[in-house]
């Protein structure tokens, strides 16, 4: 019995799995690398640019939705997933920044997962910016930070979280408790 055909037809669809996924593997790399230089630039103050940089990580993004998002294509990525999460980190990190409420990205359907990801990743760079505005002693600006934080623990709290998940949310606490440190460390600089 041959069956050439069914082999036939299974190296075809296979190669071209492979030769889409190390397409998205390169334009999602290209996405979490423009979403970690928006992050880097919104610390450094140049918000306009980071903006402007997550931009172009948006533009990579509408070109794999168009050109592979048929039948859910991207949701077994791990390097899409990967990139979404960083993407909504920069995202969120700038939305706190200019002080705008998070919501969620009407344009692109991320899941809940990366969406978690990128909040608990994005307390990170809020311990970080801390540190960085620290000197300048504005308590409000701090206690913003940690009341986000705190809303994104408490939300989190509430759902039950495994694996890659529950490590991330294990971060998020720790950086609550890095930013109640901070805050603490300042008002004893205060009162002196």
């Amino acid at each position: 019995m041959k069956n050439n055909k069914l082999f036939n037809k299974i190296s075809k669809e296979l190669s071209l799995y492979q030769k889409e996924r190390g397409v998205i593997n390169h334009i999602s790399n290209s996405i979490l690398s423009k979403s970690k230089q928006s992050i880097f630039l919104a610390h450094d103050g140049n918000t306009e640019e980071a903006k402007k940089t997550l931009e172009e990580a948006c533009e990579k993004f509408r070109e794999l939705n168009k050109k592979y998002n048929k039948s859910n294509r991207l949701d077994f990525e791990g390097s899409y997933q990967a990139a979404s999460e960083e993407f909504l980190e920069a995202k969120f990190f700038i939305d706190v920044l200019e002080k705008k409420t998070l919501s969620i990205d009407k344009e692109f359907k991320f899941n809940g997962e990366e969406y978690i990801g990128g909040l608990c990743d994005m307390t990170g760079e809020l311990v970080r910016q801390a540190v960085l505005r620290a000197d300048e002693k504005n308590l409000k600006l701090l206690q913003n930070y940690r009341e986000i934080t705190k809303d994104i623990v408490g939300f989190m709290m509430k759902l039950y979280l495994s694996g890659k998940l529950r490590m991330k949310f294990d971060d998020a606490k720790r950086n609550l408790k890095r930013l109640e440190t901070i805050i603490y460390e300042i008002n004893l600089t205060i009162r002196k």
